[in-house]
């Protein structure tokens, strides 16, 4: 790319002008406009939109961070009688802090080796995330025996579970809504409680959203800032297929339904959405957006972005954050994942570390159920890690003006590995912090004022290079690391890099 005095940091680099955008009417594919002044919480800082980016300047590039699938994969098959094929659509699984293990919901359904199986859903448990067990919980027959993982049956596909410690009622810690078809009059979301994510009771008045409000592609989230849940899910509005959201303040009424996501003229004629797994991360939204392919019937996944989860972003071009899986050698059957993938509803953070679970099928979505057959796999991403701001020689990231409201600086960087061409051509590449470190390569930081000048004291020559590899780098001038004299007033920050990923930032 042509090096450039200064430009428009969306102008030729990431190919969507700033000004339009920002100037730009919000509705659904359109991302919100920043302030003029950004108030920032203690969280990470993410560059997967340009909410925060006020322009740059030398051979600066964004990079979508395709996470890394596990050599292991897959890591559960279907492997027991009353499985047929497994499904996380989008299932769950999520690492409880007080237990110190992992746990997975997920979708057993029938097919033509095993047709007796009765659309259940199964409970998994994991020390390591990697090898699972299928404890033997009693609680559904399945051919005159209650030994088996079995917690519900008579869901069609969909499953999403929430662990929400704060609902006051014991009961209710859990929660669970699923696609229920098996009673054609009560067709449609159901949802269930929980003590335990182990023993459910189903809601007396289901279905909570009849199958004519929903689509039976769905997940749950809920929001710890606005204390609401959402629910996104196949929109029911026709042709195409697009993605809508509830809300409910309860998780058993519903309401404020509307379309948030569609495909447009910038993607290809055969593009729908079957799906979106929305999840808060720091102080914004992220979302695996499940692309349809409707002419190969393949389904692979995207990054979207949101900061107040109507108005979507789509991340880096919308270039492919989890690709199909490649054939196997001698192109003799394919791999578990190379027809479709369904992502699970949101990541799970462990050891600096985002687990990223995904069901894989070796075909594409247009066959008869009775042929399906999956598995279910994981990749890893670093914390932080989805997009960066990359740089092979010496550039910058200016930010937008911001509002300094605590004294120490962090950012998230790797220094010394970027090579010609870009950082995600190679899926998994330096995502794990096993990458050789040559040295070279630094991050330097300027605090401005608003205007662009830099503040004495905190000039980019004064700032100490960070190099290597760390989640959480502390910035320091040659006077020290406390941004306190700053508190309070509205400021740029200026990121210097050369031969390094920037993956995020925090004030805290």
């Amino acid at each position: 790319m042509e090096h450039m005095k200064r430009r428009d940091l969306m102008g030729l680099t990431l190919g969507v002008g700033l000004t339009a955008a920002a100037a730009a009417k919000p509705g659904p594919n359109r991302p919100v406009a920043a302030p003029a002044v950004i108030d920032l919480s203690a969280d990470s800082q993410l560059f997967v939109d340009d909410y925060l980016i006020g322009g740059m300047e030398g051979a600066v590039f964004r990079t979508l961070n395709q996470p890394a699938k596990l050599e292991q994969n897959p890591i559960i098959e279907p492997d027991q009688p009353w499985e047929g094929f497994l499904a996380l659509q989008p299932g769950t699984v999520l690492f409880d802090e007080k237990e110190q293990v992992f746990k997975m919901w997920y979708n057993a359904l029938p097919n033509d080796r095993r047709p007796q199986v009765e659309e259940f859903i199964c409970y998994a448990t994991s020390q390591d995330g990697i090898r699972w067990e299928k404890p033997s919980l009693n609680l559904v027959e399945f051919q005159g025996s209650r030994a088996n993982n079995i917690v519900l049956k008579w869901c069609y596909w969909t499953i999403s579970v929430l662990h929400d410690p704060g609902d006051p009622d014991p009961s209710r810690q859990y929660k669970m809504a699923y696609w229920h078809t098996h009673d054609r009059n009560k067709c449609g979301v159901w949802v269930a409680f929980s003590p335990d994510g182990i023993r459910w009771t189903d809601h007396p008045n289901n279905p909570v959203v009849p199958c004519s409000a929903s689509g039976d592609t769905f997940s749950v989230m809920h929001d710890a800032v606005s204390k609401k849940y959402f629910l996104y899910h196949k929109t029911v509005i026709r042709p195409v297929r697009k993605v809508s959201r509830l809300v409910s303040d309860d998780f058993v009424v519903w309401r404020d339904s509307r379309q948030v996501l569609e495909p447009d003229g910038q993607d290809q004629p055969d593009t729908e959405f079957y799906g979106l797994w929305a999840f808060r991360y720091a102080q914004q939204y992220l979302g695996l957006l499940w692309i349809f392919h409707t002419y190969t019937q393949f389904m692979d996944v995207q990054l979207v972005s949101s900061r107040d989860g109507v108005r979507w972003d789509r991340s880096a071009h919308r270039r492919l954050f989890i690709p199909l899986g490649f054939m196997k050698l001698n192109y003799i059957g394919h791999s578990f994942d190379s027809g479709m993938i369904y992502p699970a509803s949101a990541p799970v953070e462990k050891d600096g570390a985002l687990w990223i679970y995904y069901s894989g099928f070796n075909h594409g979505h247009n066959l008869l159920e009775r042929e399906h057959n999956s598995c279910i796999g994981v990749a890893k991403l670093r914390l932080d890690g989805f997009c960066s701001m990359d740089a092979t020689s010496e550039g910058s990231v200016v930010t937008r003006a911001i509002r300094v409201k605590s004294s120490s600086m962090f950012v998230n960087a790797e220094t010394g590995s970027i090579h010609p061409g870009g950082g995600g051509a190679n899926p998994g590449w330096n995502q794990l912090f096993s990458g050789s470190q040559d040295g070279k390569g630094s991050v330097r930081a300027e605090i401005q004022d608003q205007r662009g000048a830099p503040i004495p004291g905190y000039r980019a020559s004064q700032c100490r290079p960070l190099q290597g590899n760390g989640l959480a780098q502390r910035v320091s001038w040659e006077g020290g690391d406390d941004l306190g004299k700053l508190r309070g007033q509205a400021v740029r920050i200026k990121f210097v890099i050369n031969n390094t990923k920037l993956y995020s930032f925090k004030i805290q």
